[in-house]
């Protein structure tokens, strides 16, 4: 039911994934957090190399938190994109240009920039 059924078990068991290995191939993951996560999921999903991408919430110490709770700011979660990407195709330094096109840190909770 999970396209990268190896995150949701990592996520299950309270761990942080680096890499994923899938059919021989190495992929690397990152996540990204800054304001509200679906603008900043889709211009991820527009950058060649990335593979998956997926949103959820960071930072709080709620281990299931809703939306609802998240953006009340009782929960002290950030809401943020885990980005599956192919190393050889997309850099990490790319994703960080995606990162800083979309949000600005100066920002109360980094939110994202108007597009």
């Amino acid at each position: 039911p999970f396209p990268v059924p190896e995150l949701a078990v990592a996520s299950q068991e309270g761990k942080s994934l680096e890499t994923i290995e899938r059919n021989g191939k190495r992929y690397n993951l990152a996540t990204f957090a800054g304001g509200c996560f679906w603008g900043l999921e889709l211009a991820y999903q527009r950058v060649p190399g990335v593979e998956y991408t997926a949103v959820g919430y960071t930072q709080g110490p709620e281990t299931a938190p809703n939306y609802d709770q998240v953006c009340s700011g009782a929960t002290g979660h950030t809401e943020a994109v885990i980005v599956l990407y192919d190393p050889d195709d997309c850099s990490y330094e790319l994703l960080l240009d995606t990162f800083f096109g979309r949000v600005d840190p100066l920002t109360v909770n980094g939110s994202t920039r108007p597009k």
